[in-house]
């Protein structure tokens, strides 16, 4: 029997290897949809916004309307009654990216995206994020699809496929608004090997499509102009310790080194670029081929990867919101697209060599994604059902802080009366207008305390749900916080909810019998985000009569 060539062997196994990723990439969420549990408030909101079936409604969010529109779809064929059937929604966007980068690695090589499904596919915090039902993980499979249908327009400058490209880039705009950022970079990359290949009707197209994009954006012109000052009690500032430790942790996974593969892919990436610009400027055989080079890919990738960057940061600087790992998704699927275009096919010499590392980062990832995709985002869908059941209509509940009003809202079915800290007239959605009037009142919650003490007079419990730190013993009432803006944090809104908390807890403590922390459930793995914690205060005393307190 005649040996296959070593070269037929390197494919065979290349295209094994990314197909049992593919494969182990897809029990993982299915894996992750197990043992997920609720919905957090961030969803909640996406899902009650969705439920209104009004454009405008759909938009007042920190997305534009095409996630509360999937949603809304779904709801409407009668697939998203409850919890299990929304995360199958969810799951089945997040298994987008995925897809998105196999017909990436396809228009581009003909090959299977094995560095893209070793780093960024089986990435727990993609498949986490990305499976929620928020829009990153839609934004992030739009983007790698746009980068694919941009990289098969400039292989073939046709109008079709320059209607496919406007498509994708609406969808993709339509998702996220830092994706408008994001395809301006796939843009700049095009224009880059157009002006190289020096086809200027093509970089007319492409500039027509994006002007498409651009265009549907119009409608949000307000939302995004007012975003700083509507997320005021959200907004810390541009941090770029901040900023880039939340991306490298995006990164680094499976193990904390994998910061510094991803950094060494991005030079390298950059090097094949700067390449491409040297041979095609200072050859002396400049002119362009008829048909699309390997030179042109690599600048492609180089270029949209650099303004992809740079434009991220901006957003980042621009909406000065405290930044998370999850919200660096879109930026690093896109990079993950560009290691796959960027880089030139494994020299022989070195193919078993780069297998035997792709399979290995796949082992772990997999092995270290069991243990992290045991979280649950919330404990509310367990502990509002139990709460329900033991409260009384004549108790209180209290929840701390007010932006887990959303979603315990959702679960909480009780006759129970129940408030946050401060009160708010609207707890579908996160309503930092009505947050902000009351920052400016130094009594927000004398109403919550009066009727957490008439409850207690009466005989009656106070619930506390969310969370809080009982105070020390024989310390003074907590001093409340002047009006925003504060010194070092100015209009942002956690400073006052720990104040509202400390002195609701302080209360509690002076003025009931009984006020400790309540073990209502096994324990779980929870996501930090919203862990819930349950508090019960019972029986009525004055404060002067503390020290007879039991």
């Amino acid at each position: 029997m005649t040996a296959l060539p070593q070269k037929n062997i390197f494919l065979r196994t290349a295209w094994l290897t990314a197909a049992l990723m593919t494969i182990a990439a897809i029990w993982l969420h299915f894996y992750f949809l197990y043992h997920v549990g609720g919905l957090w408030r961030d969803e909640v909101q996406v899902v009650n916004l969705a439920g209104r079936h009004s454009l405008s409604d759909m938009a007042k969010d920190s997305f534009p309307v095409l996630m509360p529109l999937l949603i809304c779809g779904w709801s409407t064929l009668g697939l998203g009654q409850n919890d299990l059937s929304l995360r199958l929604l969810g799951v089945l966007i997040g298994l987008g990216i995925p897809a998105a980068l196999w017909f990436a690695a396809w228009t581009a090589r003909r090959s299977p995206p094995l560095l893209g499904l070793a780093l960024l596919v089986l990435n727990t915090t993609v498949i986490f994020y990305g499976d929620s039902l928020r829009a990153y993980g839609l934004g992030s499979a739009l983007i790698v699809l746009t980068t694919g249908t941009m990289w098969a327009f400039l292989k073939k400058t046709s109008w079709l496929r320059a209607g496919l490209l406007a498509a994708t880039a609406i969808l993709s705009v339509q998702a996220l608004y830092q994706n408008a950022v994001l395809l301006a970079a796939v843009c700049f990359g095009a224009w880059v090997v157009c002006w190289r290949r020096k086809n200027f009707r093509a970089a007319v197209k492409i500039f027509l499509a994006g002007l498409a994009a651009a265009a549907s954006l119009l409608p949000y012109w307000k939302i995004v102009m007012g975003m700083p000052a509507a997320a005021a009690p959200l907004r810390l500032g541009f941090i770029p310790a901040v900023v880039f430790a939340n991306l490298g942790s995006a990164v680094a996974f499976p193990l904390p080194q994998y910061i510094y593969v991803w950094m060494l892919l991005a030079l390298a990436v950059i090097g094949f670029g700067i390449a491409a610009v040297w041979r095609g400027c200072w050859a002396k055989s400049a002119a362009p081929a008829v048909e699309i080079s390997a030179d042109d890919l690599h600048l492609f990738a180089a270029g949209t990867m650099l303004a992809g960057f740079a434009g991220f940061i901006g957003f980042l600087w621009f909406s000065a919101l405290p930044t998370q790992p999850w919200y660096f998704l879109p930026l690093i699927t896109l990079v993950a697209v560009c290691f796959e275009f960027g880089l030139p096919p494994v020299r022989r010499q070195f193919q078993a060599a780069f297998l035997g590392c792709v399979i290995a980062t796949a082992l772990a990832a997999v092995l270290f994604a069991r243990r992290d995709l045991n979280y649950h985002f919330t404990n509310v869908n367990l502990l509002a059902p139990w709460l329900a059941a033991e409260a009384t209509p004549d108790d209180l509940i209290i929840v701390t802080p007010w932006s887990y009003g959303v979603s315990f809202e959702r679960y909480f079915k009780g006759s129970t009366p129940w408030t946050t800290l401060p009160p708010l007239a609207d707890h579908s959605a996160h309503r930092f207008d009505l947050v902000r009037v009351q920052m400016g009142n130094t009594n927000a919650i004398q109403p919550v305390l009066d009727q957490a003490a008439a409850t207690l007079q009466a005989g009656h419990r106070v619930w506390v749900v969310g969370w809080m730190s009982p105070p020390a013993p024989n310390s003074p009432p907590p001093v409340p916080l002047p009006p925003p803006p504060l010194k070092f944090t100015g209009w942002l809104d956690s400073p006052y909810s720990m104040a509202w908390a400390a002195q609701t807890a302080w209360f509690l403590d002076n003025h009931s019998l009984r006020f400790e922390r309540v073990d209502h459930q096994p324990n779980l793995d929870l996501n930090f985000y919203e862990a819930m914690q349950l508090f019960e205060a019972g029986g009525w005393r004055d404060f002067a009569t503390k020290t007879n307190k039991p």
